[in-house]
């Protein structure tokens, strides 16, 4: 398998376990908003963070899950339990696989300020012979 497949393939098994945990999310708000928005949050927090912040978010998507799914059992509510169930096998799918998944992207692209190089002085020199003014 090469590298650039692997990346892709890694890529898309982080937007399908955040979108399970996103529609699941979905799910709980019409029924349990509060609820609902701590998974999107959580959901949201854990695509930004690094590796082991999404070992803890993956967890903690995890047991919530599980206990509003327990909640849903003993209230017989089929949309609370199919979005808390959504949200626990997304918890435990990330908690699985996050070790895999590469860092989040960056703002900068390749090659911006952050990599930017002093001039020497060989690039004044050429900076002259080309006709250019280097202190400009």
């Amino acid at each position: 398998m090469s590298r650039a497949f692997g990346q892709r393939l890694r890529r898309r098994e982080v937007a399908g376990v955040l979108g399970l945990a996103g529609f699941g999310a979905a799910l709980l708000l019409a029924t349990e908003p509060a609820t609902g928005l701590v998974v999107v949050a959580a959901v949201g927090a854990a695509s930004l963070v690094g590796p082991r912040s999404r070992t803890v978010f993956a967890g903690a998507i995890l047991l919530l899950g599980l206990a509003v799914l327990a909640l849903a059992t003993s209230r017989s509510d089929l949309v609370l339990g199919t979005g808390s169930g959504l949200v626990a096998v997304a918890g435990g799918a990330g908690l699985m696989l996050v070790r895999r998944w590469p860092p989040p992207r960056s703002g900068r692209r390749d090659g911006g300020p952050a990599q930017a190089r002093e001039p020497t002085a060989r690039d004044t020199w050429e900076a002259l012979d080309r006709g250019e003014d280097p202190t400009a």
